[in-house]
C-alpha cells in the first residue's frame, strides 16, 4: 500500500477477543470508518427484518443494493466474523448438505454505534 494509505487510517487494535483487527479509517465519518459498504449493507439488512436469515438471503439482498456484486464467500465470511464480535446473533438449522445458520442483529444500530464508540473510547486511553 502506498504512503497515503497510512496517512489517512489509524489501526486500533483492540483486546476484545476479535480474530480480526478493527481498523479505524480516519477519513471516513460513522459506521464507514469501521466497516465497508457491503458490511454496512449486510447489517441494515438484518437490523431492519424481524426474522432470522441465511447467509445467502443476505447476499441476495445485500448484492440488490450494491454498485456491482459481493462474493457469498465475502458475506459468509463478515456475519461469522460479526457473530464472534458479538454484533449478530445466530441459530444452527438442518438442511440440505449439513447445517446452516440464521443470523439475526444482536444489537440494534445505536447500540453498535455506542459498542464501537466505547471499544475505541477504551484503547485510546492506553495511550
Amino acid at each position: 500500500m502506498d504512503a497515503s494509505y497510512y496517512d489517512k487510517v489509524y489501526i486500533l487494535l483492540i483486546d476484545v477477543g476479535w480474530e480480526m483487527d478493527l481498523i479505524v479509517d480516519l477519513s471516513e465519518t460513522g459506521l464507514a470508518m469501521f466497516f465497508k459498504p457491503y458490511q454496512i449493507i449486510s447489517l441494515d439488512i438484518l437490523w431492519n427484518s424481524e426474522e432470522t436469515l441465511s447467509s445467502r438471503q443476505v447476499w441476495e439482498l445485500a448484492n440488490e443494493q450494491l454498485p456491482g456484486t459481493i462474493s457469498r464467500a465475502s458475506i459468509i465470511n463478515f456475519l461469522n466474523a460479526s457473530v464472534e464480535h458479538g454484533l449478530l446473533n445466530y441459530v444452527e438449522t438442518t438442511g440440505k448438505g449439513g447445517y446452516r445458520r440464521l443470523y439475526s442483529s444482536k444489537l440494534s444500530k445505536p447500540e453498535t454505534t455506542t459498542f464501537l464508540t466505547e471499544k475505541v473510547s477504551a484503547s485510546l486511553q492506553t495511550l
